[in-house]
């Protein structure tokens, strides 16, 4: 009995103190998860993801113009590079918290540590120098835009978590590229000048938009859209073609894959509107590169794709093509061409003088030396011999981890985005020796998204379990071809004794 008197008691002390309790200070039953019911969906998480900021820096790169930047800031101030700055920031915040950044290795941040450390070292070689006061402007903006350049790179390769995310960027990447040639397109055919009616608050020109060009005739417009310049705007399209071309292959039928073919077919016929030898020159070695994984039939169908929407816009647009063809048969004549090369003996002159460190990262400026539409000269002349070598890997060692994914990826849709991500890298460093490719924040932008996208790629494909050794085509496989030794590796990987059996 006095067990249980014990035992109730202590239930009815708590009764009472309930019921003296203030109504008001009363904590409501299922509070949280109401709160939770009626809190709205985009408010529930903390702080935006790495895919949301991505895909926000993505918006800012291609949908304002480039020449439009942040008062007081010059050519550094578009806000996709104080995206990029931010990115950076959070990146080194995740690095100094334990569990923050995806365990294990990742190739890409090697990359772009050893590129930034070369750009630092010719920083403080710039400055020891001696700097005039505009070369050491132009130092101080140029390392802004490395910083930023390498946030956008490491958000990428360690922010995104699942393929589902990595998917979300690229398909954002060819959408806005979409939009943008959709806006060359209406610029070239003089429907309307959309760039012209872009105005944001607290955003100014830093310098008057390019407009619309002419180039073979007054007859044939030359168009830059959003971009920087009508190089930029053709190089970039290129660069994404392979991309936007994998989704389109790989989409389940429906209205996504028919809006992937629509984006596939604008960018490629933004590319000609560029009316640009760079451009010609990016997209045919990216098909090219492309093609070299494919098997038979699916290079036949390519090769078939290609002629008729060559002959199609021919008959669209007659004598665009026709003036492309000329930059390359008449180069001997053109002035562009025979200025760049008239400019090989000063460059070799200068590099001269500095040859191992360079003049400074970032200090050769065309008011104070000379114009160089060629990042190789430029980088060569501000960086030496060290500096071409921080270029050289930073954009092909990218691409032998993406050739690696391509070899040995979990399945076929692996394999091929590898490849298409893997085939932008040796494009951006050909076209680099066409014009000072850094000098265009939307070129290394892209750039700098499709390097974080292979980095990406390779740790989720690591994550996976299976056999890495050279990948065999599976019978249902159209787009991927087996690589050459394929076979022999697999069976060299297979027991004697279960090849027997």
């Amino acid at each position: 009995m006095s067990g249980t008197g014990a035992a109730v008691a202590p239930r009815t002390g708590r009764r009472k103190r309930d019921s003296r309790e203030p109504v008001l200070l009363r904590h409501p039953r299922n509070l949280d998860v109401v709160r939770h019911d009626w809190q709205p969906t985009l408010l529930r998480r903390r702080r935006p993801d790495t895919t949301v900021l991505l895909i926000v820096f993505l918006a800012a790169q291609f949908l304002i113009p480039a020449r439009m930047v942040i008062g007081g800031m010059g050519a550094v101030g578009r806000p996709s590079v104080a995206l990029g700055l931010l990115l950076v920031f959070l990146w080194l915040m995740s690095l100094f918290r334990s569990g923050q950044l995806p365990s294990g290795s990742q190739p890409v941040r090697w990359v772009v540590g050893i590129w930034v450390a070369i750009e630092l070292v010719g920083y403080a070689v710039g400055y020891d120098r001696g700097l005039p006061a505009i070369e050491a402007s132009a130092a101080d903006r140029w390392l802004i835009f490395v910083l930023a350049t390498a946030g956008i790179v490491l958000a990428t390769a360690d922010g995104i978590g699942t393929r589902k995310q990595l998917d979300t960027v690229l398909k954002a990447l060819v959408g806005f590229t979409a939009v943008m040639a959709a806006i060359g397109a209406l610029q070239f055919l003089r429907i309307v000048d959309l760039v012209q009616y872009i105005k944001l608050p607290g955003l100014s020109l830093n310098s008057d938009l390019i407009g619309i060009g002419a180039r073979g005739g007054p007859e044939f417009a030359r168009v830059a859209s959003t971009a920087n310049h009508y190089i930029e705007f053709g190089v970039v399209l290129a660069l994404v073609l392979p991309i936007a071309l994998h989704y389109a292959l790989f989409a389940r039928p429906g209205s996504q894959r028919r809006w992937l073919w629509v984006a596939v077919g604008l960018i490629a016929a933004g590319i000609p509107f560029a009316i640009s030898r760079s451009a010609t020159l990016a997209v045919l070695m990216g098909m090219v590169l492309m093609a070299t994984v494919w098997p038979w039939r699916q290079r036949y169908n390519a090769l078939v794709l290609g002629v008729v929407a060559t002959a199609a816009f021919h008959v669209l647009q007659p004598g665009v093509l026709g003036t492309i063809r000329a930059l390359f048969t008449n180069a001997e004549d053109d002035p562009s061409v025979q200025d760049r090369i008239a400019r090989t003996d000063y460059v070799m002159d200068l590099w001269s003088l500095r040859p191992w460190f360079g003049r400074g990262a970032g200090t050769v400026i065309p008011s104070e030396y000379i114009l160089l539409d060629n990042q190789l000269y430029m980088t060569l002349l501000a960086g030496g011999v060290l500096g071409v070598t921080g270029l050289v890997i930073f954009f092909m060692v990218p691409y032998f981890i993406g050739r690696s994914l391509r070899l040995r990826g979990a399945d076929q849709e692996t394999r091929h985005l590898a490849q298409a991500l893997a085939v932008a890298m040796p494009v951006g460093l050909m076209v680099s020796a066409t014009f000072d490719s850094f000098s265009f924040a939307t070129f290394v932008g892209v750039i700098a998204i499709i390097l974080g996208a292979i980095g990406a790629l390779w740790r989720l494909d690591h994550q996976s379990p299976h056999e890495r050794v050279l990948q065999v085509a599976a019978p249902g496989d159209k787009y991927v071809a087996t690589p050459l030794m394929g076979f022999w590796h697999r069976n060299r990987a297979t027991p004697v004794s279960d090849r027997l059996t």
